[in-house]
């Protein structure tokens, strides 16, 4: 097989491993899980702290490595961290037991999401096609909806009783999933960069700089960092305040069935819903649509409508990242490209801690205010981080 074909190759390897990292059957149980290992809300709430410190901490390290070594070792390192995450969790039956786990896979998460992105698009680039980056960010991106369409609901199934043997079946699911993934990983092809013989923090000084001189960039960056957040923070404690409101467990692994069903389309479709719509409109009804399900959550009681609301508010999360992917790396040079993106990825690390604090800490008198804050956040995006025609490239 020549490098061309190798490298076209690229895009379905990490489709594969994409896929089998994102099986987490345990997703639509997850916090029941925490909750029957002893765990209470704000713990649930801080593991989600421990993993954005550690996230911080680790990206910029693993992006000078994946610009300088190359991104596939970054990319084989992380799934081997997610590996050791999952089993970690199966072992764990403490808070810190779990701090640890979490701290794995945010180690883990960091060494393989700067570098994804930087593999696909540099691949795509050495072949001439970068402007199809559109298109094959959304089919990507759709690797991490297409297992969860069937998982959770079939996880929902087998941990209806919530008895500790059903966790550790979904568990031992996810685990075989980044064995699998690992070994998809262990046959990309690493794309040529540009060769910029640069010191360790002359990366980092070029990136920070990049980022202050493109005002159009960092507001792009925080649009999705907001969104993001809203979307986060209601994920963070949605099966208990469903649960609360009366909803069967079984039916929470519905939700995310749904949820991603609906958003594997978006995401495999992405170029061709956001010519329709237009991508103005595409990149801020998410922000409009998450506002309006809040409220809604907020002051019905009805299941049918709670239910909608939930997919709707998980959606906003990550439905638009290959519209961030080729707007934002459309500006960022190949050779600094991992270490700019990941510059952008502790920007958001550094605005998540408060975040999280602030809602670990109204967690323990109400739910509900986990929700107000989710609603402001959708509401900051709207009046202040509003994307126009003349901030796209691309």
């Amino acid at each position: 097989m020549n490098r061309l074909a190798r490298l076209k190759l690229n895009k379905r390897l990490m489709f594969g491993a994409r896929f089998f990292t994102e099986i987490k059957s345990l997703n639509s149980v997850l916090q029941l899980f925490y909750l029957s290992r002893g765990l209470d809300i704000s713990q649930i709430i801080y593991l989600g702290l421990f993993w954005t410190i550690t996230v911080f901490f680790c990206d910029l390290p693993s992006s000078f490595l994946a610009d300088k070594f190359g991104r596939k070792k970054l990319i084989l390192s992380g799934i081997f961290l997610m590996t050791l995450s999952t089993f970690l969790l199966l072992i764990a039956t403490s808070f810190p037991g779990f701090v640890i786990a979490y701290i794995t896979a945010g180690a883990g998460f960091s060494f393989f999401m700067g570098a994804d992105q930087a593999i696909i698009y540099d691949s795509l680039k050495e072949m001439g096609e970068e402007d199809r980056s559109n298109k094959v960010a959304g089919k990507y991106y759709s690797a991490q909806s297409l297992p969860k369409i069937v998982m959770p609901l079939i996880g929902g199934f087998i941990a209806k009783d919530l008895l500790p043997s059903q966790f550790n079946i979904l568990l031992f699911i996810d685990l075989i999933g980044t064995v699998i993934a690992f070994t998809l990983a262990s046959f990309l092809t690493e794309p040529k960069v540009e060769t910029v013989k640069r010191k360790t923090i002359a990366f980092l000084k070029e990136g920070v700089k990049l980022i202050k001189d493109n005002q159009v960039l960092l507001k792009l960056a925080f649009n999705k960092i907001v969104v993001f957040q809203a979307s986060y923070v209601y994920w963070r404690v949605y099966q208990i305040f469903l649960k609360d409101a009366g909803m069967l467990v079984v039916y929470l692994g519905l939700v995310y069935t749904v949820f991603q069903g609906i958003q594997f389309l978006l995401l495999w479709y992405t170029e061709k819903v956001q010519n329709y719509f237009g991508k103005v409109v595409f990149a801020n009804t998410h922000a409009i649509l998450g506002f309006l399900a809040i409220i809604f959550s907020l002051f019905s009681q009805n299941l049918i409508i709670l239910f909608i609301c939930c997919v709707v508010l998980l959606l906003t999360g990550v439905s638009r990242d290959p519209f961030f992917l080729s707007q934002i790396q459309a500006r960022i040079p190949s050779f600094n490209r991992a270490t700019v993106t990941s510059t952008l990825n502790a920007i958001k690390n550094v605005t998540d801690v408060p975040v999280y604090i602030l809602i670990a800490y109204l967690a323990k008198d109400d739910i509900n205010y986990v929700l107000i804050v989710s609603g402001i956040l959708f509401l900051i995006s709207i009046i202040f981080l509003r994307i126009k025609k003349e901030d796209l490239v691309v």
